[in-house]
């Protein structure tokens, strides 16, 4: 069973446009000032008055009309809480004109019962729509997104070079199809068509896919110095330089250089994406950076991936799946959120829905061999060996060689042969032990431990002991929700709450009763607030 995701890479996002348009992404990189959409509060209380008076559709609509002004957010957001409790009508046109107010109204009608996207109502609403406007980019945008992940790469491939047409030096599009030839496995193409475009000297998201994809296609980057320079001189507002900044941290930490990267990091993260924060999530422990920073939260609550990553560290299997969903809504032509849910639904033991995923993301992905190692691992829980060894045979990556391995071991206990399985499981142990992953070493016999007992194999007690030692020393998620079934105890584990670094902090003058931020990194343990000493400026914590 393959229990980590692959590798995070920081490459463009493919998102619906929709979502698309409510980010930086589609900002000019010029510092033009604006100021933040203020309506007429009076108004909006005569609105909500009315509304309570005659709750219909329609002085519902008026109060959320009012959304834009990002003060009554949390008052509209309590109204529409409440109309949804009072059974009240919430329409699908409200929905739409409140999604980003509240997470509850991300396209929630998008799931089949099964849990599946629905793709065919979303493909036929942009097929008319272009039939009306054929030179409408992002419903073609869109339609790619679509018909890629239903597998029809070749007709996703006609529509993006079509948008390509149309916006030739649009970012969007640009980086729409660098993410298409990525998802291809066609890393160097990717990486050509950002970087024979002559807007990537100068667009800063166009020099961070090329940084991104330099990495991917195993090529060095023409940018990563340039992009260095432009963060240092910071002429831009910083989030137009998050995702640069956020590609050149990989870089640094690529080449050890760990505090580099950790001011990078910090400089990504002063108006982090949905992108950035995902990454940042998956790093900071790596990096011993605390993420508690408000900036940093608002941005974790636009990003499905980081609150999915943040969920699943806390052992919270619910929020995880929902999360996941919502990703999976977001990019459905993505192993990665599938990859994901095949894993939770094979660790809640419902092999067969499991089973349903893998086939979902393999008509997306038919060469994700990710998919192949937890295909194998569902048929083999399922009593399915001989369908189970097949799917291990579609496995060519050295790299996996240590959970087919296991998943060996898993056919081995369903035949019966306890001693052949014990052998296969601990050469998978060693095999993550000299990889330096005890975690997964430690989660290997966890999972012996479950099907041996399962199995009613001869040693499962001594197995089980071993599990339950080896799980407290390398604690997971995933180990967690396996042993809360075998020994509810086993997963009484208090986190190990390391000290870490802050990216800013602040300083407390008594006399003139003021905060004041100092940004930067700050030493292990650091606390957020420090006082001024008074006989010179503050010591850095």
């Amino acid at each position: 069973m393959k229990s980590s995701l692959p590798k995070r890479r920081l490459i463009p996002r493919w998102r619906p446009t929709s979502l698309t348009l409510d980010t930086s992404e589609v900002a000019s990189t010029l510092n033009l000032q604006s100021k933040p959409l203020r309506f007429d509060h009076e108004l909006f209380e005569q609105s909500v008055a009315a509304w309570r008076a005659n709750p219909t559709a329609g002085h519902l609509g008026d109060v959320i009309s009012f959304a834009a002004d990002t003060e009554l957010h949390p008052r509209i957001a309590t109204l529409v809480r409440e109309a949804q409790a009072k059974g009240l009508v919430v329409s699908p046109v409200h929905r739409e004109l409140f999604r980003g107010v509240s997470e509850e109204f991300d396209r929630p009608d998008d799931f089949t019962t099964e849990g599946q996207l629905d793709f065919q109502s979303r493909v036929a609403q942009l097929r008319r729509e272009l039939l009306i406007a054929p030179e409408n980019l992002l419903a073609l945008l869109d339609l790619a997104q679509l018909q890629l992940a239903a597998g029809k790469v070749e007709a996703a491939e006609r529509l993006l070079i079509t948008a390509m047409g149309l916006a030739p030096n649009g970012r969007i599009v640009l980086r729409t199809a660098a993410r298409f030839y990525v998802h291809r496995g066609e890393f160097d193409r990717a990486h050509r068509i950002i970087t024979r475009h002559p807007g990537t000297r100068k667009d800063p998201w166009l020099m961070a896919s090329e940084i991104a994809l330099a990495d991917a296609a195993g090529s060095p980057s023409t940018m990563a110095t340039p992009a260095a320079r432009l963060i240092k001189e910071a002429h831009l507002h910083p989030r137009h330089l998050a995702e640069m900044a956020g590609a050149l941290v990989n870089t640094e930490l690529a080449a050890g250089r760990l505090k580099e990267a950790r001011q990078l990091l910090r400089k990504a993260l002063l108006n982090p994406t949905d992108n950035i924060v995902a990454q940042a999530v998956t790093d900071a422990s790596k990096m011993g950076i605390d993420l508690d920073e408000p900036t940093v939260t608002m941005a974790v609550k636009r990003s499905s991936e980081a609150q999915l990553l943040q969920a699943w560290s806390g052992h919270d299997a619910v929020a995880s799946e929902a999360h996941a969903m919502r990703w999976h809504s977001e990019e459905p032509f993505s192993s990665r959120p599938i990859q994901f849910l095949t894993m939770l639904y094979s660790l809640q033991a419902e092999y067969g829905k499991a089973v349903q995923w893998v086939r979902r993301g393999l008509i997306a992905d038919p060469s994700d061999e990710g998919l192949f190692v937890n295909l194998a691992f569902a048929k083999a829980a399922l009593g399915e060996t001989d369908q189970a060894e097949l799917a291990v045979r579609r496995v060519k990556d050295a790299s996996l060689a240590p959970y087919l391995k296991a998943t060996e071991g898993l056919i081995a206990l369903k035949r019966g042969d306890f001693a052949k399985a014990e052998t296969l499981y601990r050469e998978a142990e060693q095999s993550f032990d000299k990889l330096g992953r005890p975690d997964l070493a430690a989660l290997t016999v966890v999972y012996h431990a479950k099907f041996s007992v399962e199995s009613e194999a001869p040693d499962r007690a001594r197995i089980l002991a071993e599990a339950q030692a080896k799980f407290a020393k390398a604690p997971t998620a995933e180990g967690a929700l396996l042993m809360s079934s075998l020994l509810p105890s086993a997963i009484e584990t208090p986190p190990v709450d390391e000290p870490k670094r802050r990216l800013k902090q602040w300083v407390f003058d008594s006399a003139t009763n003021t905060l004041t931020e100092r940004p930067g990194i700050t030493a292990k343990g650091a606390p957020a607030i420090v006082v001024a000493d008074r006989k010179g400026p503050a010591p850095r914590s």
